[in-house]
């Protein structure tokens, strides 16, 4: 019998964002122009205000397109050795800066 290889544990790889309905839009940073552009298209796509899909939850997604809070996703940056800049912003709440 041949075993099932491991899968490797999540890292993270991107910032995302949760909009209220549910749909996850990655981008490199929060609420940059990469995000403001889908939002943007979506609302006009249904005829509703962009701001009508405001991010819901700021977070971040793993390889597996996984999305965590800014909380969860700490969590797994710092497991992987991931947070290369701890900055100002304290421990314990992700922020795209800590990445890099």
């Amino acid at each position: 019998m041949t075993e099932t290889p491991k899968r490797p544990a999540p890292r993270i790889v991107s910032a995302a964002s949760r909009l209220s309905d549910g749909l996850v839009i990655a981008s490199p940073r929060h609420s940059d122009a990469t995000f403001v552009a889908i939002v943007e298209r979506l609302a006009a796509a249904e005829g509703r205000h962009p701001l009508e899909d405001a991010a819901d939850v700021q977070g971040f997604i793993d390889q597996y397109n996984t999305f965590y809070t800014r909380e969860e996703a700490w969590l797994i940056a710092d497991a992987q050795g991931q947070i290369a800049n701890p900055g100002n912003w304290g421990t314990g709440v992700l922020y795209s800066e800590n990445l890099y």
